[in-house]
């Protein structure tokens, strides 16, 4: 057939030929609308950390022990807000972390960290409880795709809480050197969460919620191997971990600043987090080779991390309160303070 000669299509074919036409056409405005709204409209609950954290995050600053420099880094708004809210507020709450919120409320609470462009930001908690705020920390935890001890490592997490090493000092270092190989923000939030619960462990007396009891509620978000569902041994073995990084929080050491670009961590008007690669070198699974050489390695004198508080809030400028390293045993007097990361309004 010569490309000049005419087709003569039916009626029937017309009909079908431009009925294709309309349904592509519109699919590939839906499709160009759906493209520029996801690049817009982006959300945080399910969202990958190393994704959402770019839009979406709370500066956190603190005190690099290797070099005395004061150094930011970023946490999700979300949990930077609920953070301080329960600090504020739920040190006295009976059942934190284990009683309900309000369905509704949490569902409220959920959109408007899941909107732009504040994502929560101007947050007012006016007519929430401690309880709807804890119950939406956890479900942003629970909804990461993948866990803050992300899964190619949760194995080496696990075999390291039975080895048996010469010292505490030496299973916190390698603890430490597993926690290095976390992303990055991962680290951030991982510190960040450990070092909230332990701060409520010293309120177990009036929460009822001891480290025990905090580890067996946030294992399956921190540690959430799929493989524990239909295994109760390895669940427990993710408690065991959490309850030693909850234990032993203060002396597990923040990112070191110095591997990463400091274009991405320092300045002040560019997004923290570009790239899930940053600088960041990340390594294989630990194998039992590799554990054995931790349980051996010397280990450099534990101090403890000081650490600042999150960024305040717009109604919350608090004066920053630096921890000091070697308090094993607080009072509930002063245990308000001990939190590394922010400083808590004292309860009336």
């Amino acid at each position: 057939m010569n490309s000049n000669d005419n087709i003569t299509l039916s009626a029937n074919q017309k009909r079908l030929i431009k009925a294709w036409w309309k349904k592509a056409t519109t699919n590939n405005t839906n499709n160009t609308s759906q493209r520029r709204f996801s690049a817009v409209e982006k959300g945080v609950f399910g969202i990958p950390l190393v994704d959402s954290i770019c839009y979406a995050h709370s500066r956190i600053s603190f005190v690099d022990q290797r070099t005395g420099k004061d150094c930011n880094g970023v946490i999700p708004i979300v949990i930077a807000k609920c953070g301080s809210f329960l600090k504020q507020e739920a040190l006295y709450e009976e059942g934190i972390f284990r009683i309900s919120g309000n369905v509704k409320r949490i569902s409220i609470l959920q959109s408007l960290f899941d909107t732009p462009e504040s994502y929560g930001l101007d947050i007012d908690w006016t007519g929430y409880t401690p309880h709807d705020a804890a119950n939406l920390l956890s479900r942003y935890l629970n909804y990461l795709p993948e866990p803050l001890i992300t899964l190619e490592y949760q194995n080496s997490f696990k075999n390291i809480i039975d080895v048996e090493f010469p010292s505490i000092e030496v299973k916190i270092h390698a603890f430490q050197k597993l926690i290095e190989k976390l992303p990055v923000v991962h680290q951030y939030l991982l510190l960040y969460i450990l070092d909230l619960l332990h701060l409520f462990s010293l309120y177990s007396d009036y929460t009822r919620m001891d480290i025990t009891s905090l580890s067996t509620a946030f294992a399956p978000a921190i540690l959430s191997d799929p493989n524990d569902a239909m295994n109760p041994a390895g669940y427990k073995k993710s408690q065991s971990v959490l309850l030693f990084l909850i234990q032993y929080q203060e002396h597990f050491m923040m990112p070191d600043y110095r591997h990463y670009e400091p274009s991405l961590i320092d300045s002040p008007t560019t997004p923290l987090i570009q790239d899930r690669r940053l600088s960041f070198n990340y390594s294989p699974p630990q194998s039992v080779t590799n554990l054995m050489s931790l349980r051996s390695a010397s280990s450099p004198n534990v101090s403890t991390l000081k650490r600042s508080k999150t960024a305040p809030s717009r109604r919350d400028r608090e004066e920053q309160v630096m921890i000091e390293a070697n308090q094993s045993k607080v009072t509930i007097n002063n245990a308000r303070n001990i939190s590394r990361w922010k400083s808590i309004k004292k309860k009336e």
